[in-house]
């Protein structure tokens, strides 16, 4: 299946999900499809709930994802939470637990100023284990962010000794690229997947 198939399944499958609390996935949409594409069959994916509807590229059925908690261990895919940092530290433990595995967590850019994701970063880069931190960077003008966190996304994953790269978050074939290169490398990756214009 093209990129360009999944991107359409991807947003079908999104409009498709019922919330009480509409999370369209909108410019998120390339980088979920870039991210699940770089996976192997055994790797595991951590979605959010923004991101939840990009289990279906994994072929977990919709109505499985339908209310934003279940995951699918036959597809490895872990259930969407709403706490980006718990989901970064669950990340590192399915990876501790898979080592042939990668895992690919998505997070947003206000989880950097959440200590549960710096610990995160950390324990990744102590246990070396092969965790892709996907981090969408989007404009949040008004939005206190600046004020939350004294460092980029790059600058905080290498202070921990986590290699980060940055992609073009609206290309899903770079993000993708990213991931694959990711999965070839010894302990963890962060990915800054920019979707500012």
């Amino acid at each position: 299946m093209s990129l360009d198939a999944d991107l359409a399944a991807l947003r079908d499958a999104d409009a498709a999900i019922p919330s009480p609390v509409p999370l369209p996935i909108g410019a998120l949409a390339s980088v979920v499809v870039g991210a699940v594409r770089g996976l192997a069959d055994g790797d595991w994916w951590v979605p959010g709930l923004r991101e939840r509807a990009g289990a279906v590229l994994r072929g977990v059925a919709l109505d499985a994802i339908g209310d934003g908690t279940a995951g699918s261990r036959s597809h490895h895919v872990a259930p969407a939470s709403p706490t980006p940092a718990l989901r970064a530290l669950h990340a590192v433990g399915l990876a501790a637990a898979s080592p042939d595995a990668a895992v690919v967590v998505h997070l947003g850019v206000g989880s950097l100023a959440d200590g549960a994701f710096t610990e995160a970063l950390n324990l990744a880069a102590l246990r070396q284990v092969r965790v892709i931190f996907v981090v969408a960077l989007i404009d949040l003008t008004g939005a206190p962010v600046p004020r939350q966190s004294a460092a980029s996304v790059s600058a905080l994953a290498q202070a921990y000794g986590v290699r980060c790269v940055e992609v073009d978050g609206r290309d899903a074939s770079a993000v993708r690229d990213a991931v694959l290169q990711a999965r070839e490398q010894i302990g963890p990756t962060c990915v800054a997947a920019v979707l500012n214009a």
